[in-house]
């Protein structure tokens, strides 16, 4: 782990290499054996603000480590850069050549300006072996409590900074080891004596005391040393404890970038969009990993100017690093690209290509190039192709086969290699062809397996997902100062850490859903066509059993369904999906790094605002934010419409306990990701246990959220559907009013309603005044009531017109109100079909989630996802489909499927909806790898 073995050492660097690599990552043999850390450790440099210690001052500069306790001290000594910081005088910056003088000393020389840096470090005073064997005693009583383990820590390290704080003061006093309150803080054991006497200089004397040291004396003069070394070891604990006991720890600054500004290296050119997976390349040409592509060539150029003195001996690794750099980055710039393709023209190819080739076709890594001929190396890449059948596979092979080429200077091999890399393309993923992977289901994880497609499937999630690791998109460092909203508490370290376990756990299965399909595609499908077409390259695949699933972590769901982990037999715990998606953007905005920003990036994709009002009231409007629209269902309705339920959302309500006084609510701003939720569960407050509402919902494929907006002068159309809105009422109100029941039954759903009922006496009076005329009914009624035979033929003859005249009319003017009402509902319909392009509140629907069964404790969920093909040309002929995720089923279906009519299946209903901005559609949501 020592510097000294830094390959950059015998050639320049850029400056910045100099003071973020090299000074950070320079560790000592013996010190880097006392972290016993595998990895490569980096120094992050602080000082504790006292009046004895100095960040920089003209020509010196001190710095701290905070994790291993080294200290590192600069001089400059330079007659072309200005007094305070030493910038260079060309505008790239420093670039310097090391001298190493001992594990503890070097230095550095810029070859452009002359700046020469000394650069002293010294082992910590406090051995990390002793901090960690301190650490150990004081966790090891509070095995099952850390938090309590951490304030033993920290009682112990402060009582030490205030003893060797007094000591420097010229405290005489001794501590008395057998004194309850020294026994109780300090405890004196091992690790603490050894911090006692050998790093701070107490002598112990009477078997029970411990002297400070004499004044002059070595262990006297590090005391401020030691002092500073504990404030950083404090500050270190108090990261452990809860939040209101990390206000008392000494405070202490981070000055990296002010060594950096000190040494004119704090601009440099940066690469927009991170490094790449560059690994150690950037250490043979002293650039950072994030230098610009520019940055790059000129430190490339440079060394290759600089070398040229010895003939070259470092041609090779330069061009190993330039290669694999170039390689790494996605779109590198002409530059970069130019000058790789440049120094190939020269006969250079990176070692470790050639070797990995080798070892592919051959079989071992080291076989000479220059020992092959054409001819036999096109037998060995065609014996290997015909054995090998994915695509990805072969094109690797056919890389390989370029890479010797060039090695070989074959130009005819060179352009085999390239016509056989054009052929194998044409075998890339078709993502129209081949479907998504389904997801297994672990225990009643149904709605999950729902949520984390339709999760997939929002762009700027799934691509932050997968950018998980390059230590910008998350938190990764774990640094406290996010809070989990405006008015909250700042989020805790294991708060954070379990959220960054959660994106890790999502990349992986994001990860696993796109190699899954494009393994399928090669293994099944990827050469079908191509073998029918006589395609050389298309070889049969081999046999496949059954299409691929992935498997979700239990971890996984335990963290999403919060439930403690379970065996593998137990049924996880049901839960909404609403309350699964909220948990899950919850604690991806948990991961975040903390932001002086008002919102998130995930706040902003998935979060609107409303205004809230209301009238004959002096108070100001309120905003408030919403994740979803909660919209209801009439339940006494067999249908409803998608924007009947926005429009009843948005209309305005009367509070409770006033005349007339009305609660009104605008949308301020909408997010690009609209989420909505049908309340579909209610309460029955008699039976005291929930129902679901199975009202069918009819959806529309694009709906528009201009109306519900703030505006001072409504829109014509919109004037024009509150008018047909009233009008429908009026009409349904007569059409109700048609229908009430008149027999007493018809309260339980029974009964006759106006019209059948007149109809059903106008019968009886009709029947009657017939029945009334026959000789025998006389006869009868001359013998039971004589006095009624010619009233009832009477009644009969009189009330039969009149009964039918009424009738006639009530059925006349119900047909009238029928009419008015299918023309008012198709304009209506119209009015919500004729959504403008141009609209910026317009949606488009991509996600329904389905939940199937008559109570909400019981059923399945399954969702459909609008899929767009983004092969097609043309905005208006490109292919649309929907897809069924249910579980480890993904299966296209019908449009009419989705937008299902009343009737069909009348349990499965959406409960949850997501649209997208339609303006921003493309780049919202999509399902393609």
């Amino acid at each position: 782990m020592a510097v000294v073995d830094d390959d950059s050492l015998g050639f320049g660097v850029v400056g910045v290499y100099f003071v973020k690599t090299q000074l950070s990552e320079w560790v000592p043999a013996e010190v880097a054996r006392e972290l016993g850390t595998q990895h490569r450790h980096r120094h992050v440099w602080v000082r504790v603000p006292t009046e004895n210690s100095i960040v920089s001052a003209g020509d010196g500069w001190q710095g701290t480590c905070r994790d291993c306790l080294c200290q590192l001290q600069l001089t400059a000594s330079n007659t072309a850069t200005n007094e305070r910081e030493h910038n260079c005088i060309d505008t790239i910056g420093h670039h310097f050549h090391n001298t190493f003088v001992h594990s503890y000393s070097r230095s550095a020389r810029c070859c452009k300006c002359g700046v020469v840096v000394a650069a002293n470090l010294t082992s910590p005073v406090l051995r990390p072996a002793v901090v960690r064997e301190l650490e150990q005693a004081r966790q090891a009583p509070h095995a099952h409590h850390p938090v309590q383990g951490a304030r033993s820590l920290r009682d112990t390290l402060t009582t030490l900074r205030r003893l060797a704080r007094n000591a420097w003061e010229k405290d005489r006093r001794p501590i008395k080891s057998d004194s309850p309150k020294p026994r109780q803080l300090l405890q004196f054991d091992a690790a603490c004596v050894r911090i006692l006497c050998d790093a701070m200089g107490f002598q112990l004397r009477n078997s029970t005391e411990y002297y400070p040291p004499e004044i002059e004396s070595a262990g006297y003069q590090q005391l401020p040393r030691v002092r500073d070394d504990l404030a950083v070891l404090i500050s270190r604990v108090h990261r452990r404890l809860p939040e209101p006991e990390r206000s008392e720890a000494p405070a202490f600054e981070l000055v990296g970038e002010a060594l950096a500004r000190w040494l004119g290296a704090q601009d440099y050119e940066r690469r927009n969009g991170g490094a790449g997976a560059v690994g150690d390349a950037c250490r043979h040409l002293g650039v950072p990993d994030d230098a610009a592509d520019s940055l790059v060539a000129w430190a490339y150029r440079r060394l290759v100017e600089e070398d040229a003195e010895t003939g070259g001996a470092r041609a090779q690794q330069r061009y190993d690093g330039l290669s694999t750099i170039c390689a790494a980055r996605d779109a590198a710039s002409a530059e970069l690209l130019t000058l790789v393709d440049d120094e190939r023209d020269r006969g250079l190819v990176a070692t470790s290509a050639v070797r990995a080739a080798c070892l592919a076709l051959f079989g071992d890594a080291q076989v000479d190039p220059a020992s092959l001929d054409p001819e036999t190396l096109r037998h060995v890449f065609m014996a290997r192709l015909g054995s090998t059948f994915k695509p990805a596979a072969r094109m690797e092979l056919a890389a390989h086969l370029a890479i010797l080429a060039c090695a070989m200077r074959s130009q005819a091999l060179e352009d085999y290699a390239a016509e056989i890399k054009a052929s194998i393309a044409a075998l890339r993923l078709d993502t129209w062809a081949q479907l998504p992977v389904g997801l297994a289901n672990i225990g009643n994880t149904c709605y999950l397996n729902c949520m984390l497609q339709c999760l997939f499937s929002i762009a700027p999630i799934r691509r932050a997902v997968m950018r998980f690791g390059d230590r910008q998109t998350w938190n990764e460092d774990c640094l406290v100062g996010r809070r989990r909203d405006a008015t909250s508490s700042l989020l805790s370290e294991d708060e954070i850490r379990r959220a960054l376990r959660l994106v890790a756990l999502l990349r992986n299965l994001f990860e696993s859903l796109v190699t899954c399909r494009t393994e399928a595609w090669e293994a099944t499908g990827g050469g079908e066509h191509l073998q029918a077409a006589g395609h050389p390259l298309a070889s049969p695949p081999p046999s496949t059993a059954g299409y691929p699933v992935v498997t979700p972590a239990r971890e996984l769901a335990d963290m999403l369904l919060q439930t403690p982990s379970a065996s593998d037999t137990a049924m996880l715990q049901q839960q909404d999906v609403d309350e699964c998606m909220a948990q899950c953007v919850s604690l991806l905005d948990h991961a975040l790094p903390p932001s002086t920003g008002n919102s998130s990036w995930i706040e902003e994709l998935l979060s609107g605002h409303l205004v809230l009002s209301t009238d004959g009231k002096e108070s100001q409007p309120s905003t408030e934010t919403f994740v979803n629209l909660s919209l209801n269902l009439p339940p006494d309705r067999p249908s409803a419409d998608i924007n009947e339920c926005l429009d009843a959302f948005f209309e305005p309500s009367e509070m409770p306990n006033t005349m007339g006084v009305f609660r009104r609510q605008s949308i301020k701003d909408a997010p690009p990701v609209l989420c909505i939720q049908i309340q579909r569960v209610q309460f029955d407050m008699v039976k005291m246990k929930p129902f679901k509402i199975n009202t069918h919902l009819r959806l529309r494929n694009q709906i528009s959220l201009a109306r519900f907006t703030q505006q001072e002068t409504p829109a014509p159309s919109d004037l024009r559907l509150r008018e047909l809105r009233q009008k429908l009422l009026t009409i349904d109100q007569r059409l109700q009013t048609l229908a009430i029941p008149t027999t007493p039954d018809g309260g339980s759903g029974g009964g006759d309603n106006a019209l059948v009922a007149l109809d059903r006496v106008q019968k009886f009076i009709s029947g009657i005044g017939q029945w009334a005329q026959l000789e025998a009914a006389q006869q009868l009624l001359a013998d039971l009531a004589p006095e009624h035979v010619s009233t009832l033929h009477h009644c009969a003859q009189m009330l039969g017109p009149q009964l039918e005249s009424l009738s006639s009319g009530l059925n006349d003017s119900k047909r009238q109100w029928d009419a008015e009402r299918l023309e008012t509902a198709s304009e209506i319909d119209g009015i919500y079909e004729s959504v403008s392009q141009e609209d910026t509140m317009a949606y488009t629907l991509h996600a329904v989630f389905i939940h199937s069964g008559l109570t909400p404790e019981f059923g399945h969920y399954w969702v459909y996802i609008r899929d767009c093909d983004r092969g097609s040309a043309g905005e208006m002929n490109r292919r649309v489909r929907w897809l069924k995720f249910d579980d480890s089923t993904v299966t296209v279906v019908k449009e009419e499927e989705v937008f299902r009519k009343v009737g069909e299946d009348p349990v499965a209903n959406p409960y949850y909806l997501l649209y997208a901005r339609s303006l921003d559609y493309d780049t919202t949501v999509d399902l393609g790898v």
